[in-house]
């Protein structure tokens, strides 16, 4: 049941991603720059890998979810691995740009930074950053779960030793975001909380018609406003 639970999130995680990724990812990259080889650390199904691809020549997604890699995004430029969450299976400077997209409030630890310093190259690019859609202010009367007070968008490598990397710059902004009310509900359903208040309020197991159609009630077309964060670091020479 865990295992068929754990599929159904990763397949409405897979199915839509509010393309939010870039908008950050540019926000925090030189135009025109392109890095050699790029580390995706916390993948997920790889929208946040796949992202990258503007911004690199191949890039490695690192995933500890075996449920998420079964289901990772193909790309020409995307390959993904299996890892421990703890130890990252590559050789000391590999990477000129590592991202954690969302995953760092998981992921962090000093062990973990230890392990980002030693696979980046000199001068090499850290970027910590998520983003938020704020379902609570949907209208449609929906009474959504509260999300988790000890969950930090914001979540950066600050009070770890920095064993060289430095912080260069941090934002956080506000994004209006158009999507369909298909899509709309695959983002409510890739969160576990709301996936199980739907599936109460519809006494279905998988909720996504009963969703769908009742978002179309109200137009096929929604917008919701998001938010975005990201902390950039720069790997000092060796």
């Amino acid at each position: 049941m865990t295992e068929d639970y754990n599929a159904n999130i990763a397949h409405y995680y897979n199915a839509y991603r509010p393309p939010l990724h870039q908008v950050i990812l540019a926000k925090c990259l030189k135009p025109g720059t392109v890095y050699g080889n790029g580390l995706d650390i916390g993948s997920g199904t790889g929208q946040s890998s796949v992202a990258l691809a503007d911004f690199c020549e191949k890039i490695t997604g690192a995933e500890p979810g075996k449920e998420m890699l079964e289901q990772a995004i193909g790309h020409s430029k995307v390959s993904y691995v299996h890892f421990d969450s703890i130890n990252l299976p590559f050789a000391d400077s590999s990477f000129d740009l590592v991202t954690f997209a969302g995953s760092l409030f998981y992921a962090k630890s000093q062990r973990m930074l230890n392990e980002v310093v030693r696979v980046c190259l000199p001068n090499a690019i850290v970027i910590a950053y998520d983003f938020e859609v704020l379902f609570q202010q949907l209208p449609f009367g929906f009474d959504l779960p509260v999300e988790a007070a000890d969950y930090d968008h914001r979540a950066s490598f600050s009070g770890l030793a920095m064993n060289g990397l430095r912080e260069t710059d941090s934002f956080v902004s506000d994004y209006q975001l158009g999507v369909s009310a298909e899509n709309l509900a695959h983002l409510l359903l890739s969160a576990g909380s709301f996936y199980d208040y739907f599936s109460e309020r519809y006494r279905a197991k998988d909720p996504h018609s009963p969703l769908v159609e009742e978002l179309e009630k109200h137009s096929a077309a929604h917008t919701t406003d998001a938010r975005l964060y990201a902390t950039v670091y720069k790997v000092g020479a060796k």
